[in-house]
């Protein structure tokens, strides 16, 4: 049995040991069948070479020595022959070959006439049975050979000594040898036995060390196999969580295309009626005697046109809010001049400003780059909104612009610091500011407007233009907005003094030129399927000169288009509204641009976001504007074109 962990290691050696030992006594019982059947054929052999007849007178018959080993001998060698075959490594098998073999020895000493030389046969038989490696069969023989010599040297000297003289020396003398033999030989056994003891001991140690590591593996590979569960459980875990993470993106996802799409589709909704709104409020204040008119009729007017643009600005937060959180909004990096734009701006902002007699200051702490490197659009947005706040906040007092250049290469920043003096924020909603839909309480929505998009808009655009936007410091006396943004690289830029900066042009001298006869001799094809629109839009271009022609929609559109570019009077440029019903504007620009219609053809969509223009010019397009119609920019942009076309 192999040892277990908890056996003591002395029994399993003793275990092995035992095992050993018999292993050798069955080898060596076998050993000494055949050897005394051996004997017994050759004790047979000699008696009948050295004495097979004896002479009695004139008779002759066999010698006992031939019937001696013939059947002394057969006595002798068949039980130790029967237990070696039947009891193999039994105790009394092995002390039945030591009997056996030294009687053997006896017999052939007997048979050989008590030579000398037969003697030596008891030698090696007591070393042949020191094979065994047991010193009680050693001295089992040897007491046997020891009485044989001593009772037969008396009795009967001849067979043993070849003489009839007894002489106790001489088998003294014989004892003694044998004595002196068994001492080397059972040296030799004890020798070999506590080999064999070692042998046992480190060959049990090494079973005990290896059904140790033989655990330490088991255990090893259970704990691995464990991992490996775990691991899988995991691994499968993780799946069904990319699985259902994915569907949650998918979800996510449609969700924020069904938004877009929702938020597009109102912008289109709104913007289309809104154009005829605002579009007629300009017509109204424009058409006649407007000075005539009672100013009652000329505050609702312009009551449609400052809530027809606060509208536009609703949805126009929407929709960059909700490009934002897409995770679609994309800045640009172009060179803009700091100065100019902020010039721009406080220009802009000075008029509102001056409705609530307030004064709008801007100071500079330090030259400024001439030219920066970022998305003038979004920067110009941020800034709007941030005065626009002061000046609605603000019942009296400044609103304070601080713009400086601050931190160290490669870090530098632009800051721009909007304080006012107005009701302040509360620490409360202070945490609260640039979350969306967020204002400082519902009565600060009904009292000033507002959907609490704009500082959040502005803070995410601030991120993409390299900065941040937070609030400095509030209190009941007033507010300070901090914007900083990225300059861009700033090598070889030239610095400009405050002293030297821009000042913008009066609104006054800027504003566009009259557009009255600006397209004139021009013959313009307006595709819009909404009446109201189609009257709005046209009499806009009627009274800049232009000759308008209409269609209902991109069909109409495409066939008026081929047809008058067949006739070799084509249109000098198309007015290309992008949803209509039968063929909307894409596919009617597409057509004609298939047909080789190389003519401008100007985009006029209600939808406004930044991937639509992308689409219009994709769809063959040369140009983009929204709705409402800002009616300067349309009539530039025609006469833009139709210059370009006619070069």
């Amino acid at each position: 049995m192999a040892l277990s962990e908890d056996r003591p290691i002395n029994d399993r050696a003793r275990e092995l040991l035992e095992e050993h030992r018999d292993s050798i006594y069955r080898r060596t019982d076998h050993m000494f069948a055949w050897l005394m059947l051996f004997q017994w054929i050759a004790g047979i052999g000699i008696a009948l070479w050295v004495s097979p007849y004896s002479w009695a007178g004139r008779t002759q018959y066999i010698h006992p020595h031939i019937w001696s080993a013939l059947v002394v001998g057969g006595l002798i060698c068949s039980l130790p022959i029967l237990l070696a075959r039947y009891y193999p490594g039994k105790a009394i098998t092995r002390q039945t070959i030591a009997v056996g073999q030294a009687l053997a020895s006896a017999l052939l000493i007997h048979l050989m006439g008590g030579r000398i030389e037969a003697h030596f046969h008891i030698f090696g038989s007591l070393a042949f049975l020191a094979f065994y490696r047991d010193w009680k069969v050693l001295v089992t023989a040897s007491i046997v050979v020891a009485v044989d010599h001593l009772v037969r040297g008396l009795l009967w000297p001849e067979s043993l000594y070849g003489i009839s003289l007894f002489g106790w020396h001489r088998s003294l003398e014989h004892v003694g040898w044998i004595v002196f033999e068994d001492v080397f030989l059972i040296y030799s056994t004890w020798i070999s036995c506590r080999e064999m003891t070692v042998i046992a001991n480190r060959r049990a140690e090494m079973e005990k060390m290896q059904a140790e590591v033989e655990r330490e593996v088991t255990e090893r590979t259970r704990e691995i196999e464990l991992q490996r569960l775990v691991l899988q459980e995991s691994h499968e875990r993780l799946e069904r969580q990319t699985i259902e993470l994915r569907k949650a993106i998918e979800s996510s996802e449609g969700a924020n295309r069904a938004k877009s799409a929702f938020l597009a589709n109102m912008s289109h909704e709104i913007r289309t009626p809104l154009t005829a709104i605002l579009g007629f409020a300009d017509v109204l204040l424009e058409t006649g005697d407007i000075y005539k008119a009672p100013v009652e009729r000329i505050d609702a007017i312009e009551t449609i046109r400052r809530n027809g643009s606060h509208l536009i600005s609703l949805i126009n937060d929407l929709l960059d809010f909700s490009k934002i959180e897409a995770g679609k909004f994309q800045v640009e990096n172009l060179p803009c001049s700091l100065h100019r734009l902020i010039a721009d701006i406080r220009q802009l902002m000075q008029v509102r400003a001056e409705e609530k007699k307030l004064n709008i200051n801007v100071e500079y702490s330090g030259p400024i780059p001439e030219m920066i490197l970022t998305d003038p659009t979004r920067l110009r947005q941020i800034l709007m909104n941030l005065l626009s706040n002061a000046i609605k906040f603000t019942h009296e007092g400044n609103v304070n612009m601080n713009v400086g250049l601050v931190g160290k290469a490669p870090n530098r920043r632009i800051q721009i610091d909007v304080t006012d003096t107005g009701i302040g924020i509360s620490e409360e909603m202070r945490g609260k500011l640039f979350q969306p839909f967020t204002q400082a309480d519902g009565s600060m929505s009904r009292r000033f407007g507002g959907t609490g998009l704009g500082l959040t808009i502005s803070k995410r655009f601030a991120e993409l233009l390299g900065g941040d936007l937070t609030i400095l410091e509030t209190s009941h006396t007033g507010t300070t907005f901090r914007l900083t943004i990225d300059p861009g690289p700033l090598h070889n830029v030239t610095f400009q003094e405050p002293e030297t900066t821009y000042s913008a042009p009066d609104l006054e001298k800027s504003k566009p030129s009259d557009t009255k006869n600006a397209l004139r001799e021009l013959k313009i094809l307006l595709v819009e399927d909404g009446p109201d629109n189609q009257r709005l839009i046209s009499f806009l271009l009627k009274k800049a000169g232009a000759e308008v022609d209409m269609a209902e929609n991109g069909e109409l559109g495409y066939q008026k288009a081929t047809a008058a570019s067949e006739s070799g009077s084509p249109f000098d440029v198309i007015l290309m509204d992008m949803q209509m019903p039968i063929m909307d504007g894409y596919t009617a620009s597409t057509k004609l641009r298939a047909d080789g219609y190389n003519g401008p053809i100007i985009a006029l969509t209600a939808h406004a976001m930044a991937e639509d223009r992308n689409r219009c010019i994709e769809a063959g397009c040369t140009d983009y504007t929204t709705k409402p119609v800002d009616r300067a920019k349309l009539i530039e942009l025609i006469r833009f074109h139709a210059e370009a076309a006619s070069v």
